[in-house]
């Protein structure tokens, strides 16, 4: 793994203390770019961590969470205070039988067994998957150290870098990507099947 990649495994497990919100980050700032892609104009406002530009407004979170939890109700406070009203797509599960069934399929795949589940899109892909509350401000390093390093964070528990380019872990970030961005479900045993061959 590249030394980047050591750097930011090191702060995510700093995150995850005791399901806390941490301090902000100080490693970026703002600033402005009259960047155009091939589809459209990207927003002006970016963030550029290490030399990589982001624009926050290009960043989504899809969260499975539960009402009766205070580090999801947090969480569903939080993250579009930082990042805008429509920044997040929730999945409640109490009395929700199909997010139930999808959250189940998650558990299956990753260990995943608690609450938040948070994964981060940016521009539509998906660049990590958190299992429990994490300090917002820090998804800019998150993002730019999984692009830079070509790959998805998987955070349960221990950090997992799953490879864009290694064909068992693109199996498992498209099953992850169908969960949360799409919101179907899944044939695990399929998955799990495609993943050993």
């Amino acid at each position: 793994m590249k030394k980047t990649g050591i750097i930011v495994l090191l702060l995510a497990l700093m995150m995850f203390t005791a399901g806390c919100t941490g301090t902000k980050s100080s490693v970026s700032k703002t600033q402005t770019s009259n960047t155009v892609s091939s589809s459209r104009v990207v927003p002006e406002k970016y963030v550029e961590v290490e030399g990589v530009k982001i624009y926050p407004s290009l960043i989504h979170f899809y969260m499975y969470g539960m009402k009766t939890c205070p580090h999801c109700r947090h969480m569903h406070q939080l993250i579009p205070q930082k990042f805008g009203k429509d920044s997040l797509t929730y999945y409640e599960l109490v009395n929700n039988k199909t997010n139930q069934k999808l959250f189940s399929q998650l558990a299956q795949l990753t260990g995943i067994t608690g609450v938040p589940a948070i994964a981060i899109t940016y521009n539509g892909t998906l660049y990590a998957v958190i299992e429990g509350e994490f300090n917002v401000s820090s998804t800019f390093e998150i993002l730019a150290t999984a692009m830079k390093n070509n790959g998805t964070f998987l955070f349960v528990g221990k950090t997992y870098l799953l490879p864009h380019n290694d064909k068992k872990s693109r199996i498992l970030i498209n099953a992850l990507y169908r969960l949360f961005v799409k919101h179907e479900p899944v044939d695990v045993q399929e998955v799990i099947k495609e993943m050993k061959s």
